[in-house]
């Protein structure tokens, strides 16, 4: 049985969710976080929109730019949104001692993410598209294309 705190903006928040303290986090009116929801941030806003439904096993993460996810967005479980990844390019230097790329992403609004999809830094969803199960987005999804594959690329249009 799911436990939720209801936050002051009247969004639903798993108690079996981990969200990091900082005031670069917001919830939209509405919205729902199922358990076991994986949430932080290295300095970047996540804004999440109203009424979104994020499902459980899911991770959203940022380095210093920001995660942007619009309003009713539908995210399916294990979902994985990053907002900044580590530098690995030069072979002379350790892969640790590389750094972080901070990129951001931004998610429309109206948009479907099935199941087990890896959204990568700097991707920008478009209103209205539909992200397949499995895919792995990484870079521009135009609105209301349906796409799908590793990479993902577009299968259709919504009508």
């Amino acid at each position: 049985m799911a436990i939720y705190y209801s936050l002051r903006y009247k969004c639903l928040v798993s108690l079996q969710t981990r969200i990091q303290l900082s005031n670069q986090i917001s919830f939209g009116k509405g919205s729902v976080v199922k358990p076991y929801v994986v949430i932080n941030t290295q300095g970047g806003k996540i804004r999440i929109g109203k009424n979104c439904a994020i499902s459980s096993f899911n991770h959203i993460s940022t380095g210093m730019k920001d995660v942007i996810i619009g309003d009713y967005v539908r995210i399916a479980p294990n979902v994985t949104i990053l907002g900044g990844s580590r530098n690995f390019q030069k072979r002379d230097v350790l892969i640790m001692k590389q750094g972080s790329s901070h990129e951001g992403l931004q998610i429309g609004t109206d948009i479907l993410i099935g199941a087990n999809v890896v959204i990568l830094p700097g991707c920008h969803i478009g209103e209205g598209a539909v992200i397949g199960a499995g895919s792995v987005v990484t870079g521009e999804v135009p609105p209301y294309t349906i796409v799908a594959g590793t990479p993902a690329k577009i299968i259709g249009r919504r009508e």
